[in-house]
């Protein structure tokens, strides 16, 4: 099988000429938009270099953030920096209509408070979020983890703040979750090692308990968070900040043990020339998601393969 990494490598010089294009954005108006039709709103899938994800229409001149698809790939929900009236970020969405992709819009239960970090429950039937939007006796919390259900008409239902151990007085984000449930989310509660940890929830009859502190091949004095963790609980990538060799996005394996494989660094493994963040892989598991420079880049999941150690791959 031909080496990915080897292709990359190969490849760059040619790539260079290509720099231009690749960062930039197109600045089509909202009210003008292009007819996207089809699934990935009808974007050719990309290969193992990051390429804008739908630029003039996700991608744009505007700041935007994390991204997710609802599981049927039908919805497509993203974090944009909106400067009035919010001056923050709020969650938009736009969704698949006899195959026509729709005009993005404020998602129904966002648009006046400050809104990121998407994820859905593997059935789809519930979306969570954080907010930092104000709650009885504190008008102005950090992040907390919310959630909305999906409603019978296909609507949602009214925001509902989770309770502890998913939530404490210290900031909580990014939610991201196992096809059993398992939650993991970035905190820097009591017990945590760097200016954020990486914690894991298990589920047990319908709540989540045990917040647990990963070991110290993921969490360092530095920050780690945003993270995205595989259905499978097979891999995890996270996005870190504040070390001496800066900051961008690592992924780690998970072994027989249960413990977890050595963090290695992306961009500089695959020789990219992006720094990224808000990590997330497609629910089909073909498209890797990721923000840089404040737009969505997608690239082949297939890259994801390549960066497994070798101590694993002899045991498959």
């Amino acid at each position: 099988m031909k080496s990915i990494r080897s292709f990359i490598l190969v490849t760059q010089i040619s790539l260079i000429s290509l720099l231009p294009s690749f960062a930039q954005k197109n600045v089509n108006d909202k009210s003008n938009l292009p007819i996207l039709k089809g699934s990935y709103l009808g974007q050719k899938p990309p290969g193992v270099i990051p390429e804008l994800f739908a630029p003039g229409f996700i991608s744009t001149e505007k700041r935007e953030l994390n991204s997710v698809f609802s599981p049927d790939g039908n919805e497509f929900y993203y974090s944009i920096y909106t400067p009035e009236p919010l001056g923050d970020y709020t969650i938009w969405v736009t969704k698949m209509i006899d195959s026509v992709w729709t005009k993005p819009e404020i998602a129904p239960f966002c648009g006046e408070f400050t809104d990121v970090d998407m994820s859905f429950s593997q059935d789809g039937k519930r979306l969570y979020f954080c907010s930092r939007r104000p709650i009885p006796g504190n008008p102005k919390p950090e992040y907390y983890v919310w959630y909305c259900n999906r409603l019978e008409d296909h609507s949602w239902s009214e925001p509902v703040m989770m309770d502890f151990p998913v939530n404490t007085p210290f900031s909580e984000t990014y939610p991201t979750f196992t096809k059993e449930g398992r939650m993991y989310l970035a905190s820097n509660r009591n017990g945590s090692t760097g200016s954020k940890d990486v914690y894991s929830l298990d589920y047990v009859d319908g709540k989540y308990t045990n917040a647990v502190n990963l070991d110290e091949s993921i969490n360092t004095v530095y920050g780690e968070g945003d993270t995205f963790i595989a259905s499978d609980e097979s891999y995890m990538i996270i996005s870190c900040w504040g070390r001496p060799e800066g900051k961008g996005l690592d992924i780690s394996f998970k072994k027989e043990d249960d413990t977890w494989t050595k963090k290695v660094n992306i961009e500089k493994t695959l020789n990219w020339n992006t720094t990224g963040g808000c990590p997330y892989v497609s629910p089909d598991g073909k498209y890797f998601f990721f923000t840089s420079n404040g737009d969505i880049y997608w690239v082949s999941a297939k890259i994801i393969e390549e960066l497994k150690p070798l101590e694993l791959l002899k045991k498959e």
